[in-house]
């Protein structure tokens, strides 16, 4: 389950929607089940992202239950991204990588400002950024889990912390700083909690596969 800090900001875009995908910042807009309580494990029949019952065995899906999952949670993921998130986004990039890049936190958070302002007067591009990310995501064939001994309940936990990580991970532009940029060979603290109870044969549900 190595993944780079980076990779995971990416992700976000790519993996999650932009998909990742527009609801808000929490998850009171998102499929039913997307919700806190049926993260926890919930019982038989409580809501899910995957429209299963979070007492059902993934080993025990049928390939059509395991289609069924994977796109809930992508869609899941998918509704929590929006315009000003990836705007945000292009304003913290766009702040170290981009043109004039900041060579301080103080101008890391000059440009980052600059960058953001800019997008949301315009907001057209992001929105087709957002458009054409999710059509790529949901074309990508889901991947058949392997001896994963996990219920649906210890999935969506997983997923819930997931979207909890990804909606947190972009700082605003006055809190940015050099030392953002320095975390790229750090596991993210969310693979320590609900995440690392699975094993790598479950991840196929939750992980969009990349092209390589």
């Amino acid at each position: 389950m190595r993944t780079t800090f980076w990779a995971c900001v990416v992700g976000v875009c790519l993996a999650c929607g932009l998909s990742g995908l527009g609801c808000g910042g929490d998850d009171d807009g998102a499929t039913p089940g997307d919700s806190a309580g049926s993260a926890g494990g919930g019982g038989s029949g409580a809501a899910s992202c995957s429209g299963l019952d979070t007492s059902a065995l993934v080993s025990e899906l049928s390939p059509a239950e395991v289609e069924q999952a994977c796109k809930g949670y992508r869609r899941c993921s998918a509704e929590q991204v929006t315009v000003e998130y990836v705007c945000l986004m292009q304003g913290v990039l766009g702040a170290a990588y981009g043109d004039d890049a900041g060579t301080s936190d103080a101008e890391l958070q000059a440009k980052c400002s600059e960058l953001v302002e800019g997008c949301m007067a315009d907001p057209s591009q992001a929105e087709q950024l957002m458009e054409q990310a999710l059509m790529e995501v949901d074309a990508k064939p889901c991947a058949q889990p392997t001896q994963c001994t996990a219920t649906i309940a210890e999935i969506d936990a997983c997923a819930a912390e997931v979207r909890a990580y990804t909606r947190d991970v972009l700082p605003a532009c006055s809190a940015l700083t050099m030392a953002f940029y320095e975390q790229s060979d750090e596991d993210p603290a969310v693979l320590d909690g609900a995440c690392s109870k699975l094993n790598v044969g479950c991840l196929p549900l939750l992980l969009t596969p990349s092209d390589d």
